[in-house]
């Protein structure tokens, strides 16, 4: 990113907004639009540019969208507007453009930058919060002429619903048609003419009479011509109904305290509109309003017809019914509420009723009381009334006004609904709830538990792990990183999820980095956070967003205290209380695991060095028993023909004779020595820390000070770094390689180099000679034990050497080569783990 120019990172950004961008001259020229402009519109760039966005401006917008533009040329003012952009396929969608100029620094417009915002839903959502406004505003004159409010409240959906809109009312068990309107009314008595001939068929499986015994709505979002020809009685019947033009139909039952009391039928016919799943929620929310307008107005009809019987329904009624007078004053007594709560009439009437009303609910319920009556508008509040036994029950109070011709409120009929049972029902539900979210709890413990006692590596059972919080948590991502004490990073050892990166994002975590992962290693602390989208110490805040992930919970995985990994989950949810809990207790549970498997691998490890260490040791002692006893018998040897020939005498042939054996004591002793350092690399080692490599090449070539003088060599180290190692045997390291190079020279004095590169975590250290040299074909044959390309040669060794120089270097968990052309020297390398920089206070364990 560093190396793009500024204007390649602007348009880059550009090119990465969800929005269509576009940029114009100050002229208004259109001469750059990104590619989400491209993508939505289908134009090419030739059909864009210049004035090429009126191909996609709906024709009704245009002559306002023209007119703004220019006005905002003139003045150099921003420009906004909302107006509809045809989509590739042919939908037009409502969008709001705006455009603000780019001056220069005497105020000059260099060019307009403009965005158009796709405010479909947001524009659908509002326009549909308008619509049930003004239809709840419509239906709560239903108490004045029901047909007529229901026919205005057809034409109310016409056409902003449908091209068609009919109700059907059920009446002494028939349904008769009370309204219907169409986008042009002269065509509605072609409407009512079929309904007149052509009543609606009880066996249609989605006609009026289906939905009116179902109660439940029907969507058919195509009317084929195979559809029409299924619902017609005859041909005439089939011609009707083409006339119509059906092509796309949604049926929405009145359901009023449990009825239905008819059926609401919008049609979208020449308009070539057609609905979805997504507009019931919108025709179900009218048909509630419009059935509870005709529950409450044939309500209010029958009251008016019949007093008494009026006044049986409010005694008989399960609901509290009160009526007041047009200032919400009680006038009138309620058995019901008498009933109900034991007030007297004298203790309720006026506003006696609020010394029912729970104290702490009192004044709301006032409040909300006295501004219904004030706005002349629907009433309800929830509060809690007190019973006749002293204890208080949930209640959801109703109030419509009933309105006298003239528009002015007559009365106000009120309903008190005991809400114990729903209220019960609910707290069932939330006990459900915790219930189940308790098993599965319990089954992310079992599994859990499972992972960890499988057999398989660290790694095995800590992806079982994730993969197990995963299912039981509804987790998006579960990852589990390792921390092995001393090192600079945390490891990724478990990675499950449907939104989990691949395994080679994040696979490090440095101790030091500012990510909330990093920040749990350090404080040994939980962290969490339910606003990822918003957090700049996400691991990849562009990757959260993409992914929709809503919170983080960050837990250290902790072993009497001593951190050994971090467990990180990924949600598109908050986690609840109960999740919160048990996950401390599985991270425990799986931190435990953790170490456990590393004790046991760490065993298995050290199995499998002594059973090493046994072996080399069952070859050592072949070797001894056997190649070692040779000097020993030379030895023997002569002495016994000392012994024979020249007892009492010493003459030139015996001092040979003792020359050999003191030779042969003298070789047999460096052998064993030899032998024995090489068995003891492993057993006798210290545990690797940090060590300082230069002290060490430092006390290396201390030890062979003798032999460089006498050789005339020079020697030349660099700069070693500090790394994990056990310093008494690095400094037999260096001794071995660098007295090898010493050893092995040409004819020249010899010249050896000693140098270090660190790469990645670790160190390759060579040290480099230009002696003899060494064929390919004994690379390998060097490091095994008494392998000696030279023979005597009169140079002095045992072939252990090297192989001891190997056997360190894998023991500190490195690698040990050669490089090498004869007559050209040789370079050995080997490779360290380097050491881990020095911790700060907060990352002590």
């Amino acid at each position: 990113m560093s190396g793009l120019s500024q204007g390649e990172l602007s348009r880059q950004l550009l090119e990465s907004l969800p929005q269509l961008v576009w940029m114009a001259r100050a002229d208004g020229y259109l001469e750059y639009y990104n590619r989400r402009w491209y993508e939505y519109t289908g134009l090419t760039a030739e059909e864009s540019l210049g004035e090429g966005w009126r191909r996609v401006l709906h024709p009704d917008d245009q002559p306002e969208a023209f007119r703004r533009w220019a006005h905002a040329l003139r003045g150099g003012e921003p420009y906004e507007m909302e107006y509809r952009c045809r989509r590739h396929d042919g939908t037009w969608r409502w969008f709001l453009g705006r455009a603000r100029p780019l001056r220069d620094e005497q105020g000059r417009v260099l060019r307009w930058f403009g965005t158009c915002t796709d405010i479909e839903d947001t524009r659908r959502a509002a326009d549909s919060m308008r619509f049930l406004a003004e239809a709840g505003a419509l239906l709560s004159s239903s108490a004045l002429d029901l047909d007529d409010t229901l026919a205005a409240l057809t034409r109310l959906a016409v056409p902003r619903l449908a091209d068609w809109c009919a109700i059907e009312l059920v009446e002494d068990g028939q349904s008769r048609q009370v309204a219907v309107a169409h986008v042009d009314p002269s065509r509605t008595r072609l409407a009512q003419q079929a309904r007149e001939r052509y009543p609606p068929r009880p066996d249609d499986p989605r006609g009026v009479q289906a939905v009116i015994r179902t109660g439940r709505p029907v969507l058919m979002e195509e009317v084929s011509e195979d559809v029409l020809a299924r619902a017609a009685g005859d041909v005439e019947h089939l011609e009707y109904l083409r006339r119509l033009g059906l092509r796309s139909v949604l049926r929405l039952p009145l359901v009023a305290r449990g009825r239905a009391l008819g059926v609401l039928s919008l049609v979208h016919s020449e308009s070539g509109r057609r609905f979805s799943p997504r507009d019931v929620p919108l025709g179900e929310q009218l048909a509630s309003r419009a059935a509870l307008a005709v529950d409450t107005a044939r309500l209010y009809r029958d009251a008016l017809r019949a007093e008494e019987r009026f006044r049986s329904l409010v005694t008989a009624s399960a609901q509290t019914v009160w009526v007041t007078d047009p200032e919400g004053v009680i006038v009138e007594d309620s058995p019901s509420w008498r009933a109900f709560t034991g007030q007297r009439y004298e203790e309720w009437r006026g506003w006696g009723w609020l010394d029912a009303v729970h104290p702490d609910d009192r004044a709301a319920a006032e409040r909300a009381w006295r501004a219904a009556v004030t706005d002349q508008r629907t009433y309800e509040v929830e509060y809690r009334v007190r019973r006749p036994d002293g204890g208080y029950s949930p209640t959801l109070a109703r109030a419509v006004p009933v309105h006298n011709p003239d528009g002015t409120v007559r009365e106000w009929v009120g309903t008190n609904t005991d809400m114990t049972a729903q209220r019960r029902v609910e707290e069932g539900q939330r006990r459900l709830d915790r219930e189940q979210a308790a098993r599965r709890m319990e089954g992310l413990r079992a599994e859990v538990s499972g992972a960890l006692a499988r057999e398989g590596s660290v790694g095995d059972i800590l992806q079982g792990c994730a993969e197990a919080l995963c299912r039981c948590l509804d987790a998006r991502v579960a990852r589990l990183w390792t921390y092995t004490r001393g090192a600079a990073s945390l490891e990724l050892a478990g990675s499950a999820g449907p939104s989990a990166p691949g395994t080679d994002r994040w696979a490090r975590v440095p101790l030091h980095g500012p990510s909330l992962v990093a920040e749990v290693a350090r404080t040994r602390e939980q962290v969490w956070v339910n606003q990822m989208e918003e957090e700049p110490r996400a691991l990849g805040p562009r990757w959260v967003r993409e992914e929709g992930l809503r919170s983080f919970a960050g837990i250290p995985l902790l072993v009497r205290g001593q951190l050994v990994g971090v467990m990180g989950l990924y949600s598109r949810h908050v986690l609840g209380e109960e999740a919160v809990a048990v996950l401390a207790t599985v991270a425990d549970a799986i931190a435990q695991g953790l170490e456990r498997r590393r004790a046991e691998e760490a065993l298995r490890l050290r199995a499998r060095e002594l059973a090493r260490s046994n072996e080399e040791l069952q070859q050592f002692a072949y070797v001894a028993s056997h190649d070692l006893q040779e000097p020993l018998r030379m030895v023997a040897g002569y002495t016994q023909l000392l012994a024979r020939r020249y007892q009492g005498k010493l003459d030139a042939d015996a001092d040979t004779f003792i020359h050999y054996a003191v030779d042969g004591v003298t070789r047999m002793q460096r052998l064993i020595q030899d032998l024995l350092a090489y068995s003891r690399v492993g057993t006798q080692g210290r545990e690797p820390g940090p060590v300082d490599a230069a002290r060490a090449a430092e006390r290396a070539v201390a030890n062979l000070q003798a032999a460089i003088q006498e050789s005339g060599a020079r020697l030349e180290v660099g700069p070693l770094p500090a790394v994990l190692a056990d310093e008494t045997q690095l400094t037999q390291l260096f001794q071995n390689l660098i007295g090898n190079a010493l050893k092995f020279r040409g004819d020249g004095p010899p010249r050896v180099e000693v140098e270090a590169r660190t790469e990645d975590a670790e160190v390759r250290f060579t040290v480099r000679d230009y002696g003899m040299g060494i064929d390919a074909r004994d690379f390998e044959r060097v490091f095994v034990l008494f392998q000696r390309l030279h023979g005597d040669g009169g140079l002095s060794g045992t072939g252990i050497g090297l192989a001891i120089c190997k056997k360190i270097v894998e023991r500190l968990g490195g690698r040990i080569g050669v490089e090498s052309r004869p007559g050209e020297g040789s370079t050995f390398w080997f490779t360290l783990p380097a050491a881990p920089a020095p911790a700060t206070a907060t990352e002590a364990p």
